[in-house]
């Protein structure tokens, strides 16, 4: 049985398994469908991190937390996690390939992707005008005409 099961392999997983595995937990385990990194990872340029003054890539930022928490004992499962019960005083973990893993502890960092308004050229001009993170792209529209999609919190 697991001490751990982390869900997700973003920034907050990531950081989930690194501070279980520094603060002493022995068997802790990260399920990531995909490669550790998370959304970020698929970044071509970031700039706006605070205290990292270089630009780099998602990817090239990523890569030191996955190697930081890898040495520290953090396991990787490239698997997909389906579903999570209480079973007792456990949790039972059911995998995508239909097998079941059984932990004390779940923490859940499945953090999020951009969701796509489906408007036409969309997807060609994703990450050439069209974004989802005013935040993290406005400062490239500064002073050019924009629209904006969606209302609330998700425009």
């Amino acid at each position: 049985m697991l001490e751990l099961a982390i869900i997700g392999g973003g920034p907050a997983g990531l950081s989930a398994g690194l501070y279980a595995t520094r603060g002493g937990l022995k068997d802790v385990v990260m399920f990531e469908k995909g490669m550790p990194g998370g959304q970020i990872t698929s970044s071509s340029e970031m700039e706006n991190y605070p205290g990292v003054a270089e630009v780099k890539s998602g990817f090239d930022f990523m890569m030191p937390w996955q190697e930081q928490c890898f040495r520290f004992g953090l396991k990787h499962e490239m698997k997909e996690v389906v579903r999570v019960k209480k079973v007792g005083n456990h949790f039972g973990i059911m995998l995508s390939d239909n097998t079941e893993v059984e932990s004390k502890a779940v923490i859940v960092a499945t953090g999020g992707s951009p969701k796509r308004s489906g408007v036409k050229g969309e997807d060609v001009f994703w990450g050439k005008g069209v974004s989802s993170c005013a935040t993290c792209d406005g400062f490239f529209y500064k002073n050019k005409e924009v629209v904006v999609l969606g209302g609330g919190d998700t425009a």
